[in-house]
């Protein structure tokens, strides 16, 4: 009995010089790429036996091994450079490495359970997330490596996104067959970064399906949609729905770019149809996002106010964005088809815009978010029709008058000037009126200050056309609809004001 315990002290004595002597020969006998390999193997494996016999010592040497690892493969990439083979010692040795460090937090996830007689210090359970990390960054060097050595330049972006979700569903598998919830965790990050790859083709005005991207991004939404199948549901609910809001927007931003690409070879970058492009996707979404019946379907279902108010928010303000672009930018010819003010390609587009905006304002979500400003989407409407109202009418003079479509021919042109006063003139008509008619002092006023506008304009702009035809018309049309203003449109009373609050 006595002896014991002296042949467990021997032998466990001896298993440490072994280990020690294993791990200084390793080096000596294997090149560096194989040394990282065989050393990440070596710390998994003491990190197993260190919790098995419960010595401390022993997990923190194997942690020790498994951060060298990753020394012993930067000395192989310095001394032997890049690898000119596809399936080499790098490849093969980094997906060792992360394999072992997988396997080495696992092993802390499986022991840190309550119950278990090996249980590790408090502290030492921060292991599993860190080594979670230290084998996602061995994949994303590995993936790296292999891409700069062997991917050509044009088709790296889609070697990356396809490295990032390939990894995002290795973790997915991970996370449902070992029932390991944080080593889903880092396909957190897969949406966010294939956001930054539909960004960064937006700034290019990059076709998303060309240099491998036909295949790349299907691969990622593929990717996506089992992140929000599998792994999304255990995430807090603020991870959760940003997660599927941005798949929305990343689906819209694609969508918009490959309609831009299809439609940007149908005329020049003034015309309707490149812009065009960008606005069949994004109002496709807005339309059918917020409808109730989509909430009953995944995976609307699963994040119902992150598609129906965040992303549908931000698909809104990207249409109403697009709409000022539309009208600065573009001068509306549509060759072959003629311009026809408000039935031309440009305008029916901007309206349909405007109309998914609406809708989407008039949504359960949308006016549950949007209880303690219920107007602001109508003020935003209001003044992105405003300025549509101003384009169909310089597109109009562009087209029918030969006015230049640019911002110095615009202000130097009298008919153009008159044209908007009237215009600034009547949509104050208008809108007084109707504000009148409703009781509402708000609209009312908006309309007083754009009538107070049109007279700053006629003294300071349309004072420079003295003794010309349109000067006269200025004043007179401008004139005719104060006195109309006057009659039809009286300031609403504070009571019915009120009232019909």
């Amino acid at each position: 009995m006595r002896r014991r315990p002296a042949l467990a002290t021997a032998f466990e004595g001896s298993l440490a010089v072994g280990t020690v002597f294993l791990t200084l020969v390793i080096p000596f006998a294997l090149d560096a790429h194989s040394t990282a390999g065989a050393w990440a193997l070596e710390g998994a494996g003491l990190v197993w036996l260190g919790f098995k016999q419960s010595r401390g010592l022993a997990r923190l040497f194997g942690y020790a091994l498994l951060v060298l690892a990753g020394g012993a493969m930067l000395h192989a990439r310095d001394r032997w450079g890049a690898p000119t083979e596809i399936i080499n010692a790098a490849l093969i040795n980094a997906v060792i490495a992360a394999a072992a460090s997988l396997a080495a937090a696992l092993f802390v996830k499986r022991f840190a359970d309550p119950g278990s007689s090996a249980s590790p210090p408090r502290q030492e359970a921060l292991a599993e997330p860190l080594l979670i990390a230290w084998a996602t960054l061995w994949l994303l060097s590995v993936a790296a490596v292999q891409i700069d050595a062997f991917v050509i330049g044009r088709f790296e972006w889609a070697a990356w996104l396809a490295s990032f979700s390939g990894i995002a569903l290795l973790f997915a598998l991970l996370r449902v067959r070992l029932a390991w919830p944080r080593v889903g965790l880092p396909a957190m990050a897969h949406a966010p970064l294939h956001l930054l790859g539909a960004l960064y083709c937006a700034a290019l005005l990059a076709r998303p399906l060309q240099d491998g991207g036909w295949w790349a991004w299907p691969l990622a939404l593929l990717a996506h949609g089992v992140v929000l199948w599998r792994l999304a549901p255990h995430w807090p609910a603020l991870a959760r729905d940003a997660v599927h809001a941005l798949g929305a927007l990343i689906l819209a931003l694609l969508g918009a770019l490959q309609g831009r690409a299809i439609s940007a070879d149908w005329g020049d970058a003034a015309s309707a149809w490149p812009w065009l492009g960008w606005l069949f996707a994004p109002a496709a979404l807005l339309l059918f996002l917020p409808r109730p019946a989509t909430a009953l379907r995944w995976p609307v279902s699963a994040a119902a106010n992150a598609y129906q108010w965040t992303a549908s928010a931000l698909l809104a303000a990207g249409l109403l964005l697009w709409t000022l672009l539309a009208n600065i930018a573009s001068n509306g010819s549509a060759s072959p088809l003629p311009h026809v003010p408000l039935l031309n390609p440009l305008d029916l587009g901007i309206g349909v815009a405007l109309v998914a905006v609406l809708i989407w304002s008039r949504s359960e979500a949308a006016r549950a978010e949007l209880g303690r400003a219920p107007a602001l989407p109508l003020a935003l409407l209001g003044g992105a029709a405003f300025v549509w109202l101003n384009a169909i009418l310089i597109r109009g003079f562009h087209h029918y008058g030969g006015v230049p479509f640019r911002i110095d021919a615009w202000v130097h042109s009298l008919a153009v000037q008159t044209g908007i006063t009237l215009l600034w003139a009547a949509t104050a008509l208008v809108l007084m009126w109707f504000s009148a008619r409703r009781a509402l002092r708000l609209p009312w006023t908006i309309g007083a200050v754009l009538l107070a506008a049109v007279v700053l304009k006629l003294l300071l702009v349309d004072q420079s056309g003295t003794g010309t035809v349109t000067r006269i018309v200025s004043f007179i049309g401008v004139g005719l609809l104060m006195l109309v203003i006057g009659y039809v449109a009286p300031l609403p009373g504070k009571e019915k004001d009120h009232v019909s609050a």
